[in-house]
């Protein structure tokens, strides 16, 4: 028969009578110093941990802009076509914003047109009577301050010349929602010039566009540039 092995029995002595006094004295020692580190350690802790509390949001920089896709009219009158688009400004910055946009079309032949420029104030009134928004404002009566808020937002409009369809990109140009500018050295001069913070939006027009209000060409980009 296999021998048995015993377990040695665990005796109930209290450790500080089964080890010598001054082994006693060094154990309980070390664990006061210990629960002392610890101790220590927890407070550190606690004392360089950042407290609690809300982030706040930072104010937009610039104002918030939403422009539409681009549209064709065609005057009857005339038989001239323009070019027109319309746009939400939002003034999220915390304070009054003067807002005095300018705005140009760049057609891919390196034309720059301003809007306005060679549009009279019928065809104008005719784009505002067909969209039908009471709060549409055009180049000029939309100048002056936004207030803060989107119960301040503005709506304008917005209205280029179309000397001909050819052009199967445009691009629009939008100055006036930023104050940020940089210098940077003329190409042919050298000299400083100042660069302004500009929206850009290119459009893409298929061959043959129809002045139709219901045929509309979308943005197929959109970026800030310095202009």
């Amino acid at each position: 028969m296999p021998s048995m092995i015993s377990a040695t029995p665990t005796s109930s002595t209290p450790l500080s009578k089964r080890l010598p006094c001054t082994t006693s004295r060094s154990v309980l020692s070390a664990l006061a110093s210990s629960a002392c580190i610890v101790g220590a350690v927890l407070t550190v802790s606690a004392a360089i941990a950042p407290a609690a509390h809300a982030v706040a949001v930072a104010p937009a920089k610039e104002l918030d802009f939403a422009p539409s896709d681009l549209r064709l009219f065609k005057d009857a009158d005339t038989g001239k076509h323009y070019w027109y688009m319309t746009y939400d400004v939002v003034n999220n910055t915390g304070k009054e914003v003067r807002f005095a946009p300018r705005i140009d079309l760049v057609v891919d032949d390196g034309r720059i047109l301003a809007q306005g420029e060679g549009v009279s104030s019928g065809v104008v009134r005719q784009i505002k009577a067909f969209l039908k928004n009471d709060l549409l404002e055009d180049q000029f009566e939309i100048l002056g301050e936004v207030l803060p808020g989107k119960e301040h937002a503005k709506t304008g409009l917005v209205v280029f010349r179309a000397d001909d369809l050819e052009p199967t990109e445009l691009t629009v140009m939008v100055q006036g929602l930023s104050r940020e500018t940089e210098k940077k050295p003329h190409p042919k001069s050298g000299e400083l010039v100042t660069l302004r913070k500009t929206v850009r939006l290119d459009y893409l027009v298929p061959g043959d566009p129809k002045p139709r209000g219901s045929t509309t060409y979308p943005i197929v980009n959109r970026e800030w540039i310095f202009r």
